[in-house]
């Protein structure tokens, strides 16, 4: 009896199995197409507000100080002394380097007695021609003298006192005491580094697009500073075959250091008020390029017109703020298409 009423309940429960199986049949067998007519097609948008656009050319090059300038030895010998050390700041004409007083060549004690002699000579004569006591011509002739004895001291000073040739930081220096150099060898780098310039190299392409006063980057270990393009060749450069182009620098706190390369970006183009579109959301047919609007829950071919490109596309009419662009779910919709906008 007990087994009976089991198997009843069994074949009642199946039965209800498949009763349900069958109800949802319908909904399952009813086409995608068909939901979407109901529904709409499910599509994301990206709304057009302004954004910032711009396009660059990009480089690599070393930068130097705006102004620098070389210490060389104008004869061989020992240095004796080093005055400076790589960082420092040294004011036009200050001594940076020294060689021996007694350095072969450069008659360095006979050049400053002679002055010396000259000199004291010179005021002699002077007091001498103010009271009457000599002629005019005694004075001049003294005087002329005098002048070629101080022009043999400060060529004996150049010889063995090396100068700084301009204000500025010592960038580099090649030296060490008790170093031994020859004649003409440089000695230290003298930088004015507040400011920096580089000189890029562009192609006949790129060269047309590069404007003076352009804007420009410069970045080295992430750190970037700013400056415009000041000079650009009118013909092109045979070893390079391209065409030169200088660019100038702000470096505040010497934030970059002279000598090392840099990524350089010379902004060509700019608008902080453009409509952009991905290149992958506009499609083209016959009649130009075109996206999907939606309007009224309904998918709108719009045309349009471009303008300049880099990783975006410049959109310059058929298209205003607040119009929704369908970016996702393209390859569903049709013109006139019913959608649904989801997130």
């Amino acid at each position: 009896m007990k087994k009976g009423i089991l198997i009843i309940i069994a074949i009642v429960l199946i039965a209800a199995v498949f009763g349900c199986r069958k109800k949802e049949n319908p909904e399952k067998t009813k086409s995608l197409e068909a939901i979407y007519r109901e529904n709409g097609i499910p599509v994301k948008v990206k709304e057009m507000k302004p954004e910032m656009f711009r396009t660059e050319l990009t480089y690599n090059a070393a930068v130097s100080g705006y102004k620098q300038s070389f210490a060389s030895a104008f004869q061989g010998g020992r240095i004796e002394k080093v005055n400076v050390k790589i960082g420092d700041f040294v004011k036009k004409d200050s001594v940076i380097i020294e060689f021996p007083l007694d350095a072969p060549g450069a008659h360095f004690q006979q050049a400053k007695a002679a002055y010396e002699l000259a000199e004291k000579t010179y005021k002699r004569m002077q007091s001498l021609y103010e009271v009457g006591g000599i002629s005019k011509q005694n004075l001049e002739q003294t005087e002329t003298q005098f002048k070629v004895n101080k022009a043999n001291w400060d060529a004996a000073q150049q010889l063995l006192k090396v100068r700084a040739p301009i204000d500025g930081y010592v960038t580099s220096l090649a030296v060490n005491e008790t170093d031994n150099v020859k004649e003409r060898t440089v000695l230290a780098t003298i930088s004015q580094t507040d400011k920096l310039k580089a000189k890029i190299w562009a192609n006949e392409e790129e060269i047309s697009q590069i404007k003076q006063e352009m804007k420009a980057s410069a970045t080295w270990q992430h750190k970037t500073i700013y400056g415009k393009v000041t000079e650009i060749d009118e013909a092109m450069n045979p070893v390079h075959n391209a065409f030169g182009v200088n660019l100038l620098f702000e470096n505040p706190k010497y934030k970059i250091k002279t000598g090392v390369i840099v990524e350089i970006s010379i902004v060509t183009y700019e608008n902080p008020r453009a409509l952009l579109i991905a290149r992958k959301n506009i499609r083209t047919d016959k009649n130009g390029n075109y996206v999907f609007v939606v309007e009224d829950n309904s998918a709108r071919k719009r045309y349009l017109q471009t303008g300049k490109e880099n990783d975006e596309i410049e959109i310059t009419d058929g298209l205003k703020n607040g119009d929704k662009v369908i970016v996702q779910g393209l390859n569903l919709v049709s013109d006139g298409a019913k959608v649904k906008e989801v997130r």
